[in-house]
């Protein structure tokens, strides 16, 4: 019993002088600053070009780009505008080459300026093949309707006598 008294008077002691250690004053946090509004802008669209709102994400990106014109980013947010652009119900091709062509031109050493190229010429290509198969269609009614001519004729011969 006297063991346990010796215990508890020495735990005793060193939790009052644990707690007669010198208080350090408390310094004052700095005061939080509000997000740039451009970060937010940008932050949202990459969330709405996640979740497949590609409406949303294109008017978030067009934000970005007009709050931040020197923004590291941009180039970024170009390539997904051109993409939402691309991917949304109404799709506007328009709109989305020119963000294509504006990282190609400007972004010269972007990492999105090879997708963005490769993008650009396969529309080009895919252009001219609708052209082709247009002109081939084309071609296919006239051959028809000149062997409709040829066949009437024929036919106009075979009942002489």
């Amino acid at each position: 019993m006297r063991t346990n008294g010796i215990i508890a008077i020495t735990f005793s002691a060193v939790l009052i002088l644990a707690g007669c250690n010198k208080r350090v004053p408390i310094t004052a946090l700095p005061p939080v600053t509000p997000p740039n509004p451009a970060t937010l802008a940008l932050n949202e669209a990459d969330h709405a070009f996640s979740a497949g709102s590609y409406d949303e994400a294109a008017r978030a990106y067009e934000s970005y780009l007009k709050l931040d014109p020197a923004g590291t980013r941009r180039d970024e947010a170009l390539f997904r505008l051109g993409l939402a652009y691309s991917l949304r119900p109404a799709m506007d091709w328009q709109r989305a080459s020119s963000a294509f062509r504006q990282i190609v031109e400007v972004f010269p050493n972007s990492p999105f300026r090879p997708p963005a190229s490769l993008i650009l010429s396969l529309h080009s290509e895919l252009d001219q093949v609708n052209a082709n198969a247009q002109q081939r269609d084309q071609r296919i009614r006239q051959l028809t309707t000149e062997l409709d001519r040829l066949k009437r004729i024929d036919a106009d011969r075979r009942k002489r006598p």
